[in-house]
């Protein structure tokens, strides 16, 4: 559900969707690492190989705790997975929480991508922000001439590892750290939903067109944007719920605006005049209230709703979502990839995901590009289809005037609002 433009992660409980597909909990994901035990084994396989063979390793212990959670790493397996079957090879978890990848055929340029994409991910955490050493984050190896370095280093990392646990089983028992919530008990959940049932959510509904600006035709609205803003509604809940450090409750709420987006549709649909985006959660999408809104769903709505999807949300739940894209294509929902930085457009492959419609958030450091950053991201804006990216958040002029000049046609935002209130 849009709220704030703020997606939720996370999969159905056991739920069958309408596309007869088991949510994670029903149908366990395939793990995408393999164990560092068969790590050596795999070494020795390859050897024949090894002209062309690069090793990665990613320094993901070395993150700060809130970002070395299981769902971080299961994240970064889905994105490296793209990478190894674009280059044949394998992942690996360390036992300390480092991952390794070993690719053949992979070219150093392809490897710095990946990693800056991983750098973009984690890009709130000290150790992967701009201007933090590159070495800290990742090293890469060419096992042909490096591979006694390599296997050093996979050595110190064991080391490292065996003297943290041997300090853990002597150290008394530490207390829970204060940033990670726990599990979402009912009475939390009760109180959360008694709270928001108080508010007229209809007065916390918001619409934004997307406008089709193309420099020689005159601006119209391609489609609107049905989204509930998070800013006022946390404001009317009260002091007691701090949605932006209580992850579980966050998610919790989304998750229940997602069921209340749903049935507004239905009930509110003649309300529409144009085709409606609304960005939903993959969980949702997996869930028997989405089954049921399908059912439901207006005849002459079948080809007039967009359905959005956070990145965040899709790399957390890859599998699922490239199961039942098909499905949803197949029933006539437009499908779009919300949250996209410029920086992660060209490293991303869409062609895979198959969607209609991409959201690329707007940043001032657009203004800025060198003249190879700005070829590289005009190239992935033709790749994608200059019809299908839509630059969104645009909050000022020159945003609209970039764009077009980066071969972009569609906008969204408030100066787009500005630009367009008169038509």
């Amino acid at each position: 559900m849009a709220a704030g433009r703020a997606g939720a992660t996370g999969m159905a409980r056991g739920a069958a969707t309408p596309f007869g597909v088991k949510s994670a909990s029903a149908t366990p994901l395939r793990s995408p690492f393999v164990g560092e035990d068969t790590l050596h084994g795999y070494l020795e396989q390859v050897a024949a190989g090894r002209p062309g063979q690069r090793a990665v390793i990613f320094r993901l212990s070395r993150l700060d705790r809130s970002h070395r959670r299981e769902k971080h790493r299961q994240i970064v397996g889905n994105m490296l997975q793209e990478v190894t079957q674009q280059y044949p090879g394998r992942l690996f978890a360390l036992r300390g929480g480092d991952v390794v990848m070993v690719c053949k055929g992979i070219t150093r340029k392809a490897v710095d991508e990946t990693t800056d994409l991983l750098r973009y991910l984690f890009n709130d955490d000290p150790l992967a922000r701009e201007g933090a050493a590159a070495a800290d984050f990742s090293a890469t190896f060419d096992l042909e001439i490096n591979q006694a370095q390599f296997m050093a280093a996979l050595e110190e990392i064991r080391e490292a590892e065996a003297k943290r646990r041997a300090a853990h089983k002597s150290a008394p028992a530490r207390i829970a750290h204060a940033g990670e919530a726990g599990p979402l008990d009912s009475a939390r959940a009760s109180e959360l939903i008694d709270a928001v049932s108080r508010i007229d959510l209809s007065t916390m509904g918001r619409r934004q067109s997307v406008w089709e600006m193309a420099p020689d035709k005159p601006a119209q609205p391609r489609f609107d944007e049905f989204f509930f803003s998070i800013d006022r509604l946390r404001h009317a809940i009260g002091a007691n719920f701090d949605l932006a450090k209580d992850r579980q409750l966050f998610l919790y709420l989304m998750r229940w605006l997602d069921r209340y987006m749903l049935t507004t549709l239905l009930r509110d649909h003649a309300d529409f005049s144009r085709p409606l985006s609304v960005n939903i959660n993959i969980a949702t999408l997996l869930s028997p209230d989405f089954a049921k809104f399908d059912d439901l769903r207006p005849t002459g709505w079948r080809d007039r709703i967009i359905l959005e999807v956070q990145l965040a949300d899709l790399w957390s739940n890859l599998p699922a979502f490239l199961s039942i894209s098909e499905g949803l294509k197949q029933r006539r929902y437009q499908r779009c990839l919300d949250g996209v930085s410029y920086q992660a457009l060209p490293f991303v492959n869409f062609r895979r995901f198959d969607v209609d419609y991409v959201k690329v958030l707007w940043d001032d450091a657009l203004l800025q590009l060198d003249e190879r950053n700005l070829r590289e991201l005009c190239a992935a804006i033709a790749d994608c289809g200059k019809g299908r990216i839509i630059l969104t958040r645009c909050g000022r002029r020159e945003a609209i005037r970039v764009g077009q000049a980066m071969g972009i046609q569609l906008f969204q935002g408030w100066q787009v609002d500005q630009a367009n209130q008169s038509l």
